[in-house]
């Protein structure tokens, strides 16, 4: 998850230099490859995101069916 938000950040940034209203970038076939790069990094921040939830929602529920684990349920 850690991996995720810090990925969706940078591609916060990259999103930011690949719009056509910023002065910062060069020209637009440059702009369009920056865009092109941060759609790239939210697809991987969003790929993170659900490795993450499911490793997660994988751990609680073996606990919950494990007949010996003797924690609250």
């Amino acid at each position: 998850m850690i991996a995720a938000v810090s990925l969706g950040f940078f591609g916060s940034i990259f999103a930011l230099f690949g719009m056509k209203c910023t002065k910062v970038g060069g020209s637009d076939k440059a702009k369009a490859k920056i865009a092109c790069l941060a759609g790239i990094v939210f697809i991987l921040s969003g790929l993170c995101s659900m490795t993450g939830c499911s490793l997660y929602a994988n751990k609680i529920t073996t606990e919950f069916f494990d007949p010996l684990f003797v924690e609250q349920k």
